[in-house]
């Protein structure tokens, strides 16, 4: 028999060398752990205890066993030891990355010790599953935003300094660049050409990365592929903290522009505002706009809250454009200006766009808060981050819903000629959808080198991306179908929510969103039959217009009584 442990096993006196005190005998098992384990286990666990109880006491998991700001006992008893690590089990098993992203910065970046520890423990976890690997993947490139030299905020970052920064969680840490990885590097390649978050977006550059991750199976737990997702996570976060910085620095330079050439008003339905949106309070929007979090990790798309800015952007740009050609008549499709490369910002500002998060509020890579969160203090015991590390430590891989706006949708129209027009109007059906759609384009394509396209139906403006666009001017197979349909979907159901805003009229809204729904689950089964294929182009334009009709469903859904 093993022999049997005391119940004082971690009561050993300190410094002292565990491999002394604790010989190993011809009794002990392999199974059972020794006493040299269970201390390690112990240690380790009330390390990262701090951020288990955040967890528990943010998303109401569990009661915490201690009270608040104190930790379990250096030297448990036995029935401590056992009690508290099935508690941090049962935390383990409910928090998602979503979860872990929300944690406010003072608490999730309080001890390298703590977070260290934390890692480790999602990392022995036997029988990963993809809940798991997301989070190791979350917890990673957060380790390095915390303990990276700063000049690595600014310069090019290779394999080698992931490695050496990651070696305390990944002993093992290997900078050997994997081949089947390489395509990360091309990502990242894509991304430095990128001027706005639109090119990233249109590029598909958040999907492609997710697919890889996805197709790597257990190959994502090779150190050497560990070290080059950390990497591209970093260096992906980097980049899209610089393209938001660049829309936002457009949106300002617009307004002020627009101002100053006397325009009062702009039409920003596009973006999900007024026909006539004064440009006082466009001002105030973009003066306030703050990012939205992400919540569910799995998502394969941006929030509302980027798409909202993005189309206000063109909305702007394009009245700036009209400005310089009044005499010029609309026409039928109109086609989004190419944004305008803007100067990359200092760091500095970056300060102004990093949030903490707070308990899950409402909505998701699933849910969003309902109001801005202020910036997070630094705790006074350490000392301050840069303001890049601060704002690069937000992971920005994955966000995929409606965030709060400064300035609050009206729906309103101008004119009482066009709203009477508009309230009387049969909604289409899908086979006319499809046909003006395919006129509007036909009749005026996107010129070369602009990326995204506007068809107005029944008064209602509808985005189209490049590869939406691709779907109904050109000849295709199955994939335009299907992008074709999600179009169609989607412009079936913006035509109905403006309606509802504007006369009250239900039926068409019901219908609407009961084609939309029953769409969604299609366009889902092919984004994985192309998976499955490794057609990554298919699933990622399709998965991404995908996302856009669910987050038009919800908003379309806020409409019902």
């Amino acid at each position: 028999m093993s022999p049997k442990i005391p119940m004082n096993i971690l009561n050993i006196p300190p410094n002292t060398p565990s491999n002394d005190m604790y010989e190993p005998t011809a009794t002990t098992t392999l199974t059972e752990p020794g006493p040299a384990d269970l201390t390690a286990r112990w240690a380790e666990a009330r390390l990262a205890y701090p951020l288990y109880a955040a967890l528990a006491t943010q998303f109401n998991f569990a009661a915490l066993p201690y009270p608040a700001g104190e930790l379990p006992p250096a030297r448990p008893a036995r029935e401590v030891f056992d009690r508290d690590l099935q508690w941090v089990d049962a935390i383990d098993q409910k928090v998602r990355a979503f979860q872990i992203r929300q944690l406010p910065p003072e608490t999730l970046n309080a001890s390298e010790e703590s977070l260290r520890a934390f890692i480790l423990r999602q990392l022995r976890k036997q029988n990963k599953t993809t809940l798991d690997r997301d989070k190791i993947d979350l917890l990673l490139v957060q380790y390095f935003a915390l303990c990276a030299p700063e000049e690595l905020y600014r310069n090019p970052i290779r394999l080698e300094d992931v490695a050496k920064v990651l070696q305390p969680v990944l002993p093992a840490a290997d900078a050997t660049p994997l081949e089947w990885c390489e395509p990360l590097n091309e990502i990242l390649k894509t991304l430095e050409n990128c001027h706005s978050l639109r090119d990233l977006m249109e590029g598909g550059l958040l999907e492609q990365g997710r697919l890889l991750k996805d197709s790597a199976g257990e190959m994502f737990y090779d150190p050497a592929a560990l070290v080059a997702f950390s990497r591209f996570n970093f260096v992906l976060r980097r980049g899209f903290i610089r393209l938001l910085h660049s829309d936002l620095s457009a949106l300002g330079h617009a307004i002020d522009t627009l101002e100053a050439n006397g325009v009062k008003t702009v039409d920003c339905r596009r973006a999900g505002l007024s026909a006539a949106e004064t440009t006082t309070q466009l001002r105030f929007f973009h003066e306030n706009w703050r990012q939205p979090f992400q919540k569910d990790y799995t998502a394969h798309s941006v929030t509302r809250a980027f798409e909202q800015l993005l189309a206000l952007r063109a909305d702007l740009e394009e009245a700036l454009a009209r400005g310089k050609d009044a005499s010029a008549a609309p026409s039928a499709a109109e086609t989004v200006i190419a944004p305008a490369v803007v100067a990359e910002p200092k760091a500095e500002p970056a300060e102004s766009i990093q949030e903490n998060s707070t308990t899950e509020a409402a909505p998701t890579e699933a849910e969003a808060p309902e109001a801005a969160i202020p910036n997070a203090a630094t705790p006074a015991e350490k000392p301050a981050a840069p303001a890049a590390k601060q704002s690069i430590a937000l992971d920005l891989a994955s966000i995929n819903e409606p965030a709060p706006t400064a300035v609050k949708p009206t729906g309103s129209e101008s004119g009482k000629d066009a709203k009477a027009s508009a309230e009387h109007a049969a909604p289409p059906t899908a086979e006319k959808c499809l046909e003006s759609i395919w006129e509007q384009l036909i009749a005026a394509p996107p010129s070369r080198g602009r990326s995204m396209s506007t068809v107005v139906l029944q008064n209602t403006k509808v985005l189209l991306s490049s590869w939406e666009v691709g779907a109904f001017v050109s000849e295709g197979d199955q994939e335009a179908e299907d992008l074709r349909r999600a179009v169609v979907a989607r412009a079936l159901l913006g035509v109905a929510s403006d309606e509802r805003k504007r006369s009250g009229e239900e039926a068409a809204l019901t219908s609407a969103l009961d084609h939309a729904r029953s769409e969604v689950s299609y366009f889902q089964g092919r984004v994985e039959q192309a998976k499955r294929a490794k057609n990554t182009e298919a699933a990622v334009n399709l998965g991404i217009s995908t996302k856009r009709l669910l987050s038009c469903i919800e908003e379309a859904e806020k409409l019902q009584p």
